[in-house]
């Protein structure tokens, strides 16, 4: 994940955010903004989410997938659950064919198809490379 501490870092120097303003901004502690930021865990998905939106750039640029910022105009994104599947059925995949092959548990697999819960950016790569997509397609901001 360094490389989204690396663009969060080049993000707030561009805008001249400090990290208790970005942190404000976001709705999470500073102290959990500093954590992103040294690179000890990412954020949840929500707070993923919410970034995109903060500095408007794609999911794969972000997360390091994609080396250019593009100044395209990105969808809003859909629940998770939903768009996950979606885009199973779109692409045939089963969910026990996913369980399998990626792979992740059951329990996990359910609670993201039913918007219990949603994964970790670094889950996030993963499956977009297992559906060969980008994350940014996996997430439903484009089409």
């Amino acid at each position: 994940m360094s490389k989204l501490s690396e663009r969060l870092k080049e993000y707030m120097e561009e805008r001249g955010l400090n990290r208790v303003q970005l942190a404000r901004e976001l709705g999470i502690a500073h102290t959990t903004l500093c954590g992103y930021l040294l690179d000890k865990h990412a954020p949840a998905y929500p707070v993923f989410v919410k970034l995109l939106y903060q500095f408007d750039c794609s999911a794969d640029y972000l997360l390091g997938k994609d080396g250019l910022h593009t100044e395209e105009r990105l969808l809003p994104v859909p629940p998770f659950h939903e768009r996950l599947r979606c885009l199973l059925n779109e692409q045939g995949v089963s969910q026990e064919r996913l369980k399998r092959e990626l792979p992740v548990s059951g329990s996990v697999l359910y609670k993201w198809t039913s918007g219990k819960s949603q994964p970790s950016p670094e889950t996030l790569l993963r499956l977009a490379e297992y559906l060969d997509c980008s994350v940014d397609y996996l997430i439903g901001r484009r089409r």
